[in-house]
């Protein structure tokens, strides 16, 4: 039986592993010093050397945060602290010699929460597939993303927040000059993440601080969104407000607070809009994502992006009731409102459905739209998916194609799919044979994408990448996997017309 690599060598000393059917997990390594005391708000620092072996048997602290953007399970099972700059491997590789290419998967979770070792994306399947998986923790919240004037002069650079894009990229240069003691290849490091993961991949393929430190990338239901750019002078502002809240004169004083006292004020509201975030700050990000990506000011890598069928995200209609999606659906749609309702089959009894339909729509049109303008300019193939399998559950209840459904089948970990919810209620979703064979061919498709930045392989569909004539995206569903059009285009028309 293959043997795990063993002991590995890196710049900080050794670290054991845990070894299971040759792949070697090596948990909670620190790619940074711990950012607690007068280290908090300050640009990750190097972690400090250890004598003799560490052994890496146990997860290190997700970031300390507030209930609802993990499930319940892993929010209360995992320790938390303010020292989580750690960073796990999962590696198939025998010997340093092998150079298998590297996943950095960076979780999701709108900034605010979140883990890398969340059991639904444990590497296990991908480094089975020869793929060797990091997965990393970064500071959240106002932790992460807390800019303010004072914070801005103290820095070499002139500015302040992102560190939880800084974190990411720290650790990112740790992978580069590390990977290599365990097995894996530092010039083969795909970026992977998805939701606020996916936003960090579009941050980090923008970013000067980035260049020759990854060969590809993936952008799941995270793609890029017009508008949604703050600048270091508001980032700022709000840091000014937030120690109004706290009643401290200073960042001295800040800096002494419990960190549960900054996490209870800074706790966003519910459906409100997400304060702590990446902003463009002319040194981390020197423009919007969204505007780098559209114009192809971004690395020079394969790409493949893409989304769910029912997520609905950053839809610019809605509402609870029936008179306020109508409302909203006229302010928008105009003299074309009948069209629409007629095209959706809207009645008062189904509006729900219809508008998780028109929110469906609406953000592939944002994704092909991008994508569209990128392909133009991009000089590396991009290829786009589309995840509409759903889950159902045990008693016939549709749930959907939701956000985060797909991170089951690109991990292989449709045994705990619907075992912690941020509700804390656990759902028994109906799994067949077909959704296993669909989540081995989406493991294939990623572990090809890593190793030849072309995600194609024997006995896979085919995957053509997109192309300005050819708006091709590829169809994942347990019925068949295949490259098409879309199948609405004329709702496309009409959103397309209005948005």
């Amino acid at each position: 039986m293959r043997k795990g690599i063993g002991i590995v060598s890196i710049e900080c000393g050794r670290v054991a592993g845990e070894e299971q059917n040759g792949i070697t997990l090596f948990r909670g390594i620190p790619y940074a010093k711990p950012p607690v005391g007068e280290l908090r708000w300050k640009a990750p620092q190097p972690a400090e050397p250890w004598e003799g072996v560490r052994e890496c048997r146990r997860f290190g602290d997700m970031c300390i945060q507030n209930p609802g953007w993990v499930g319940m399970d892993a929010f209360e099972h995992h320790s938390q602290s303010e020292d989580c700059l750690y960073l796990n491997i999962w590696t198939p590789a025998a010997s340093a010699e092998e150079e298998l290419p590297v996943l950095f998967w960076i979780h999701g979770g709108g900034f605010q929460g979140g883990l890398g070792d969340e059991e639904l994306y444990h590497g296990w399947s991908l480094a089975a597939k020869g793929v060797l998986v990091v997965s990393i923790n970064y500071r959240l919240g106002a932790l992460g993303f807390l800019a303010h004037p004072e914070l801005s002069r103290e820095s070499e650079h002139g500015v302040s927040g992102n560190y939880g894009l800084l974190d990411q990229i720290a650790a990112l240069r740790w992978v580069k000059k590390n990977i290599r003691g365990f097995g894996g290849d530092p010039n083969r490091i795909v970026l992977d993440g998805q939701s606020a993961g996916g936003m960090s991949v579009g941050a980090l393929i923008s970013s000067p601080l980035t260049s020759g430190l990854y060969s590809a990338a993936i952008i799941q239901s995270g793609g890029p969104t017009a508008g949604r750019a703050v600048t270091l002078s508001q980032g700022e502002q709000l840091g000014v407000e937030l120690l109004e809240k706290l009643s401290c004169r200073n960042l001295r004083e800040l800096r002494s607070l419990p960190v549960e006292q900054v996490l209870k004020v800074s706790c966003p509201e519910p459906g409100g809009p997400l304060q702590y975030q990446p902003f463009v700050d002319g040194y981390v990000l020197r423009e919007d994502p969204y505007e780098a990506i559209s114009a192809g000011r971004i690395g020079q890598v394969p790409l493949i992006i893409g989304g769910n069928a029912d997520e609905g995200l950053f839809a610019p209609f809605g509402g609870k009731e029936y008179v306020d999606f109508l409302a909203s659906v006229r302010a928008i749609f105009g003299e074309n409102t009948e069209d629409f309702l007629k095209l959706y089959k809207v009645t008062e009894e189904n509006f729900q459905r219809a508008c998780l339909d028109a929110q469906r729509d609406y953000g592939f049109l944002n994704i092909q739209r991008v994508l569209s303008r990128l392909s133009k300019v991009h000089p590396c193939p991009v290829y786009q998916y589309y995840f509409v399998e759903p889950i159902v559950l045990g008693d016939g209840t549709f749930v959907g194609a939701t956000h985060s459904a797909e991170l089951f089948y690109v991990f292989h970990t449709l045994s705990v799919m619907g075992g912690s919810t941020p509700e804390g209620k656990p759902m028994k979703p109906r799994l067949s044979q077909a959704q296993y064979a669909l989540s081995d061919a989406m493991g294939s498709y990623w572990s090809n994408f890593a190793k030849h930045g072309n995600p194609n392989g024997p006995g896979l569909p085919d995957w053509e990448p997109l192309s300005s004539t050819a708006p091709q995206y590829l169809r994942l569903e347990a019925e068949g996997v295949q490259t098409e059009a879309t199948r609405f285009p004329e709702k496309l028309e009409l959103l397309k017309s209005k948005l």
